[in-house]
């Protein structure tokens, strides 16, 4: 039988589950659709790349190689762990849609978007399963799927940014590399690098939420010094309004990525499952988390 205890520790013994973990993965919706689609994208990527080759140079290996790694984590790690392997799985993907946007191939776009519906219906699908099985936690438990979906679309949203940087083909890096010179950056391409391994180490951090408290100040520091260069707060928000915009969308990120400073990512993320799981190192608990999580449900 299982039994609650409380217990007094910063850092889990493998054996021990948090009860709220025991429901998260889908009921309904088969891991099988999800990898038939991932398969369909990476043929159209091929097919793009090859065949009707619209995805030039590097960019092609970026989109092939991204969806492949999508689908080998949706395929051998998913099925052991939803969370590690929706997250780890999504990121890829998103990366190689933005990708195939960029170049305008239809294929690549097309197969993603049904693909993308697929995540979506695994995603509703473990949220309502975790409602159900754990009624008592009530509103508690929905403000958790509200913050994950917030947090999961915040932190995605950079990939539109690092990707033209970092995946999208030598001229989009040569283009943003003298966007970034027109910042006053002498080194425009090396400055084109880290803001890329910025962005993509916030999408990590908040999106699929590891570190998720130290990846929060980053991004907010992060933001603060892209907006000093790149002059976003002139670029507005609603008063996008020429040539003299507002500052609300800038304002908007910082004050949200540096809210998760406060309190974490919530159990959808990777701290969640780690700390749960007793694989968090004690020393990096406070990155995670602002206080340990108390209650677990240990196996007799």
């Amino acid at each position: 039988m299982a039994s609650f205890t409380r217990r007094k520790t910063m850092f889990m013994k493998p054996n021990v589950l948090v009860p709220s973990f025991a429901a998260l993965s889908p009921r309904y919706v088969p891991y099988w659709l999800l990898w038939v689609a991932l398969a369909v994208s990476v043929g159209t990527m091929v097919y793009s790349s090859f065949i009707v080759p619209v995805i030039p140079d590097f960019a092609r290996w970026s989109t092939i190689g991204l969806d492949i790694l999508a689908l080998s984590i949706a395929v051998f790690v998913m099925p052991k762990s939803f969370v590690i392997g929706f997250l780890g799985a999504l990121l890829p993907f998103v990366i190689s849609w933005r990708v195939a946007a960029i170049h305008d191939s239809f294929p690549g776009m097309a197969s993603s978007s049904i693909t993308f519906l697929i995540y979506l219906a695994l995603y509703a699908d473990c949220m309502i399963h975790d409602w159900t099985r754990f009624r008592a936690s009530g509103w508690n438990g929905h403000l958790q799927w509200q913050l994950a979906v917030i947090r999961i679309y915040f932190g995605f949203d950079m990939v539109g940014h690092f990707a033209e940087k970092l995946f999208a083909g030598a001229d989009s890096f040569h283009h943003m590399a003298q966007v970034f010179v027109g910042f006053g950056l002498s080194s425009g391409g090396n400055a084109v690098i880290v803001a890329g391994l910025c962005e993509l180490a916030i999408a990590i951090g908040v999106g699929m939420g590891f570190l998720t408290r130290l990846a929060g100040v980053g991004a907010a520091l992060y933001y603060l010094i892209a907006n000093q260069y790149g002059r976003h707060f002139e670029d507005g928000f609603t008063w996008n309004n020429a040539p003299v915009g507002g500052w609300e969308y800038p304002m908007l990120m910082i004050v949200f990525f540096a809210s998760f400073a406060i309190a974490g990512a919530g159990k959808f993320s990777l701290d969640g499952w780690l700390i749960a799981h007793g694989r968090m190192p004690r020393f990096l608990m406070p990155f995670c988390v602002s206080t340990r999580p108390d209650y677990v449900m240990t196996r007799d």
